[in-house]
């Protein structure tokens, strides 16, 4: 057998190293709420991504513009993410814009996690599965109830409710589904109550 170099020796070691590394996958994700979404999202305890989750003040269309502005700005500063995604709501605002915002996402790289009528029917979904009209007004109300703690906006509670919603998610992940494999028709607009927010949850589990 040949006698093996140090020169060898070193190759050998540095492809062994480059082969087993695991490069970290990464997220942008431009929120339409500027604390709970991007809260919740950046309480994923990640160990193989990296994630950089900002809240706008900015609804469908225009976050969806501005979204698209950030991540170009990024590539400026050669910095790059392997999945961009958008998350917003329906509301109030008219489902023209909410409609054309999904398909101005998707046109220019973004995945989207929408929700109809708001973030909040997707902490719902942890413990039933809501079906129909639900208004949003009542969201704040029912998940005090349903958790025990009075439900808020404020910074940081987006945190508190991935802790405290953790053991449960798996199962809004079925509920998420079940309702838009019943109601899902190709107009999210006028589909409430329905989310979408589960599949960003689902992409970011992958690299817990």
């Amino acid at each position: 057998m040949a006698r093996q170099t140090k020169k060898d020796h070193r190759t050998s070691c540095l492809t062994r190293r480059q082969g087993t590394r695991n490069v970290k996958q990464s997220f942008l994700i431009v929120c339409e709420g500027m604390c709970t979404e991007p809260d919740y999202f950046k309480a994923f305890r990640m160990t193989t991504a990296t994630v950089k989750a900002i809240g706008q003040s900015m609804n469908t269309i225009s976050l969806v513009n501005k979204a698209i502005s950030i991540r170009d700005t990024e590539q400026k500063k050669r910095r790059y993410y392997d999945q961009c995604w958008v998350v917003f709501d329906k509301d109030d605002f008219p489902a023209k814009d909410f409609n054309q915002a999904i398909v101005l996402a998707q046109k220019n790289g973004f995945r989207v996690a929408y929700s109809n009528q708001a973030f909040e029917y997707w902490f719902l979904l942890h413990f039933n599965l809501y079906k129909g009209p639900l208004h949003r007004q009542s969201y704040a109300d029912m998940l005090s109830k349903l958790t025990g703690i009075p439900y808020s906006k404020n910074e940081g509670f987006g945190a508190v409710m991935y802790n405290r919603l953790f053991h449960l998610q798996s199962q809004a992940i079925k509920n998420a589904v079940a309702v838009l494999d019943e109601i899902s028709h190709g107009n999210p607009a006028v589909e409430e109550s329905s989310t979408t927010v589960h599949l960003l949850v689902e992409e970011l589990n992958k690299y817990i």
